[in-house]
């Protein structure tokens, strides 16, 4: 019987010991920010942070966000030799990428991001997505597998009063433009009307001109 409930304790205390671990060093990665109420025109700040009990060797992430009311600055990353990849940025949407050749330990602030208000409005900024990237066996970069994305959305409330901008801020490590795509200028629908009427009174013009002088 002593036997029996001696198993029995061992096999509990491992099975304890195996969630203990698992509980210790989860990979996760979660977005926070600090204030939350700003005037038009000043800097906001959120951060990308992370617990990882695996070296990595890069990270990316999406940040949704309302372009009327926000315009992404850049990001910025403190972890040694994490160097930020430019990639084409869509509106709306901050698409943010960083590798680095050597492993990197990462239990805390994996990247600053910073938005300019535009206007006062009431609005939130989501983590769309997010991965951490180790090198596998055929030397090539793959996300890690089993990572949890935690807090995912950041509510902010913007006032119409224009306040004080500090655009010189800047974080430290790699700085990454994270800069929108220039909007699209289109012709409206009665410039292109007026350019086609032009067109037909012109090609009518000369053929008058031409008629009457062979007359």
């Amino acid at each position: 019987m002593k036997r029996i409930s001696a198993s029995i304790l061992a096999f509990l205390l491992a099975i304890l010991g195996v969630f203990k671990v698992h509980a210790q060093s989860p990979e996760t990665i979660w977005l926070t920010g600090g204030v939350t109420t700003f005037k038009t025109g000043e800097t906001v700040l959120v951060t990308l942070n992370a617990s990882s009990s695996t070296l990595i060797q890069g990270f990316t992430f999406q940040i949704r966000y309302d372009p009327a009311c926000l315009r992404p600055v850049n990001a910025s990353s403190p972890v040694p030799g994490m160097n930020g990849l430019p990639l084409p940025q869509l509106t709306g949407l901050v698409d943010g990428s960083y590798a680095s050749i050597t492993p990197q330990t990462v239990n805390g602030v994996l990247a600053e991001v910073r938005f300019t208000t535009l206007k006062g409005c009431q609005t939130s900024l989501t983590l769309e997505s997010a991965a951490l990237a180790i090198r596998n066996a055929e030397g090539f970069a793959a996300p890690l597998p089993g990572v949890f994305i935690g807090e995912r959305n950041i509510a902010l409330n913007i006032d119409s009063e224009v306040g004080v901008s500090d655009s010189t801020q800047q974080g430290s490590g790699s700085i990454l433009p994270l800069d929108p795509p220039a909007a699209e200028r289109g012709f409206s629908g009665w410039i292109i009307g007026m350019l086609i009427i032009l067109l037909f009174g012109g090609v009518g013009f000369g053929a008058y001109k031409v008629f009457r002088i062979g007359g």
